[in-house]
Formats: structure tokens, sequence, C-alpha cells
């Protein structure tokens, strides 16, 4: 499951990564840009907060973005995941399909809101990227 949980955060992580970093400093400082710009695109109505609806509704749109052939399924080399963690979740069929990637968003967010409010704050959104870059 924690796998699972790793994987739409990894997702969102990789299509909004730098190609370059030059310095750690430097890294910190466009991490933290990338998160709050992350953040920001899946806070719909800027409220501060990114509900359920908001957070599924955005993660469909890199599930899209990353079905390169739009066959609604999406191969290993479609994602960024370990051959591994893309295994583990894939099962028999070796494809993650529509469904299989809302349960892992269910999963995400439900681990990443640590207060159980229904919704997702900047510091909640934050640890959990970190957690997901840090394994």
């Amino acid at each position: 499951m924690a796998v699972k949980v790793e994987m739409a955060f990894t997702l969102i992580v990789a299509l909004a990564a730098l190609p370059h970093i030059v310095s750690t400093a430097a890294a910190a400082s466009a991490e933290n840009a990338r998160d709050a710009r992350i953040f920001e695109l899946l806070d719909d109505d800027q409220d501060g907060s990114v509900s359920m609806t908001e957070f599924k509704n955005n993660q469909m749109l890199v599930f899209y973005i990353l079905d390169h052939n739009k066959d609604l399924s999406l191969t290993a080399d479609e994602t960024f995941l370990q051959p591994d963690a893309f295994k583990s979740i894939s099962g028999t069929d070796g494809k993650i399909d529509t469904l299989e990637f809302l349960d892992i968003v269910d999963s995400a967010f439900k681990q990443a809101d640590t207060n159980h409010d229904g919704l997702l704050d900047r510091q909640e959104f934050v640890a959990l990227l970190n957690r997901v870059r840090n394994r």
C-alpha cells in the first residue's frame, strides 16, 4: 500500500522536476518554489487547502498527461516508477488503469491528511512530497 501511496505524488513531482539543479541552496529554493506551484495548481478554489475532490480532479489530469497513447491505462514506460514499484501496483495485466490510479489517489490523500479534517493544507502536502522524495 505504501508504494501505491507514493505513486501519485511521485508522478506529480516527476512532472514538475527541473532538469538541472546547480547547487544545494538553489535546489532547495527551486524545490520549495515547485512545491508551492504544485499546491497552487491542485487548490482549484485557492482557499489554501486541497479537498479530496480537487485532489482527484487534478490527479486525473496527471493520469491523462502520462497516458501517451490514450488507451486509459499506464504502462511502465509511461510512468516514472521503478520497475518493482510499477509491478506491485499494476498487477497481472502489467498496466495501471484509471480505477487502480484512483485507488492510489484515495490512499495518498488519506495518508497525507494527518489531522483528518478532509483537507490537505500546504504543510501536509509538502510533508508527503518530502516523504516520497526521501524513499
